[in-house]
């Protein structure tokens, strides 16, 4: 799962509008994230828990952008699933943290 940790100590996804996540969301907007590190870095894993929202905007810049940080798109096939995506409506994912633990040995 691709995700941004913004200036304002956001953490931001993008997901379609119908589903499942965010039909949940919109029940119960708490939500959590944990991020793992690759084995030999310090910081063994991060969680972030807090209230979400689900924001009509901005989706494709982040998608845009996080396509850009993770994959190749001057492969043409990853071009073409990056455009798959952005012709799809979506939303972004907003969890704004209550709750930062992390683990560190």
């Amino acid at each position: 799962m691709w995700f941004e940790a913004t200036a304002e100590g956001t953490i931001q996804l993008f997901t379609a509008p119908d589903s499942l996540k965010v039909r949940r969301l919109r029940r119960d907007p708490r939500a959590s994230i944990v991020v793992a590190a690759p084995v030999g870095e310090r910081e063994r894993w991060l969680s972030v828990a807090g209230r979400t929202t689900v924001e009509p905007d901005g989706a494709h810049d982040l998608c845009a952008r996080l396509a850009a940080r993770y994959w190749d798109l001057d492969d043409p096939a990853r071009a073409d699933d990056l455009a798959g995506i952005l012709a799809a409506d979506q939303v972004r994912l907003v969890i704004h943290p209550e709750t930062v633990s992390r683990y560190v040995y």
